[in-house]
């Protein structure tokens, strides 16, 4: 059977440098792990504690990159950032490499080594083995959920069991032979990882938040629901989640650090905030970071409608962005354009965390007609968002007990609160199947208007080049 480079170029799996004794991966002539402890190692590793794609968020209508000098942020992106920004579905070249792509796919072969053999390990109680293979079951499923929200059109369960998704590799074999599951088949698939994950996942994990617990489960169930348009399971996972992990952080009590080095990083880059790293915040379930560390921290403003979204008593705005950066001269973004540029100077995980269940209630609340409910839940997230002086406890009497007025608040809440995590992308393609939320969204780069419609083909990226030319049979998307 011929070698598949879906798996993606799990040549460079092969042969990258390794980052733990035995994975960033050793060919398995020269080491086939063994025990639990290897298994936990491969969780450990450098590799799995990364998630996501940072540029995705450029496709939104939060990201505005200035292209006058010397503030010019749009120069400065490499080609395949600037096309996202410009709305082109072909990010890639066939010689490029998709880190999307091939990094999501490295680490379902780390999550599918686990799965696959982990119970027959020697050492290690059964307990133990499944609560190993049970992160490697969330791992892979958030994996899959990403990547069939890039690469594909959003759910819809009128099409979803027509329409190409992502390939399925559920088996640690780089010779095997992957097809273009569907969007439906996908979606079953992670649904059946997050279940089987949250069976045997601890309720906390003793190591770091790098490792998965219970909550994590639930929250990415919750998550999926919540795409999928299934606002009753969406909330009963929520609800799950927040009872076992509902703790938020006062951001009243975090303060701007000129400079302050960020941890781990080699020399010392400029520092931003005192907010913990993502694996200390109380607020994070699971941890990730971005493989950029800052995501596109330093590297794109706010939109002006996501700035005119902010106030001064957010703490969000105060402390997440900046009017310039450095934050004295040469160049001031808000006197310019009336917008600040993205800063976010820690390593914040963009993975799953306790705001976002709180937001996944209150909307599946709001659209319930349970306003007082989503708006408790909003009204909790904003007392350690906005200056105590500032805050302000909504009832549905503020929205004129109007159904759709408390959703767009929740919405726009949601919006505050998870810009530049990734989550922005998928949001505009499932409120765009609503009709009372569709949107064109205008870019401007040298001087050209590049425009997103609504449901637009030009929402889901080409397939990565490096893996169709050895998969004809794919595919492609329009």
């Amino acid at each position: 059977m011929r070698r598949t480079y879906l798996i993606i170029l799990i040549i460079i799996m092969l042969t990258a440098g390794a980052c733990s004794k035995f994975l960033d991966i050793v060919p398995k002539d020269k080491f086939i792990p063994v025990s639990v402890t290897d298994y936990e190692n491969m969780l450990n590793s450098a590799t799995m504690v990364n998630y996501g794609d940072y540029f995705q968020d450029l496709t939104s209508d939060d990201a505005f990159l200035p292209q006058d000098d010397p503030g010019n942020l749009y120069v400065p992106l490499s080609l395949s950032a600037r096309r996202i920004y410009t709305f082109n579905p072909d990010v890639h070249e066939r010689g490029d490499l998709d880190p999307l792509w091939s990094e999501s796919y490295k680490r379902i072969f780390y999550d599918n080594t686990i799965i696959n053999n982990i119970m027959d390990a020697t050492e290690g109680s059964l307990e133990t083995k499944k609560s190993v293979r049970a992160e490697a079951y969330l791992g892979r499923a958030m994996e899959f959920l990403s990547l069939v929200n890039v690469y594909a059109q959003h759910y819809d369960s009128a099409t979803a069991a027509t329409q190409p998704g992502i390939p399925l590799a559920l088996i640690a074999d780089i010779s095997a032979k992957f097809e273009r599951n569907t969007v439906q088949e996908v979606y079953d698939q992670v649904l059946t990882d997050a279940k089987a994950a949250t069976l045997d996942l601890p309720l906390a994990h003793k190591l770091t938040k790098f490792r998965a617990s219970k909550a994590g489960g639930y929250a990415l169930q919750s998550r999926v629901y919540l795409f999928t348009g299934d606002y009753t399971n969406a909330k009963l996972y929520a609800d799950s989640s927040i009872q076992l992990q509902g703790d938020l952080a006062d951001m009243n009590d975090y303060k701007i650090t000129i400079p302050g080095p960020f941890p781990n990083v080699p020399g010392a880059p400029l520092g931003w905030t005192d907010i913990p790293d993502g694996q200390y915040n109380v607020e994070t379930i699971v941890a990730r970071h971005f493989l950029r560390p800052f995501g596109l921290g330093m590297s794109v403003c706010a939109s002006p409608e996501l700035s005119a979204l902010f106030t001064d008593n957010d703490r969000r705005w105060t402390l997440y962005y900046a009017n310039g950066w450095p934050p004295a001269p040469p160049y001031n973004y808000m006197s310019r354009y009336n917008v600040r540029i993205f800063l976010r100077g820690d390593y914040y995980s963009n993975y799953l965390n306790v705001p976002e269940q709180y937001l996944i209630r209150a909307e599946c609340n709001a659209r319930n007609n349970h306003l007082q409910d989503a708006l408790d839940d909003i009204n909790t997230l904003r007392m350690n968002r906005i200056v105590p002086a500032a805050y302000v406890a909504y009832t549905p009497a503020d929205f004129d007990n109007d159904a759709e007025k408390v959703l767009r608040f929740v919405l726009e809440e949601r919006r505050r609160e998870l810009a530049f995590t990734g989550m922005r992308h998928i949001d505009l393609k499932r409120l765009n199947k609503d009709p009372r939320f569709q949107k064109t969204i205008t870019h401007t780069a040298e001087n050209i208007d590049y425009q997103l419609a609504p449901n637009s083909n030009q929402y889901v990226r080409q397939l990565w080049p490096g893996a169709t030319v050895f998969n004809p049979d794919w595919p492609l998307n329009p």
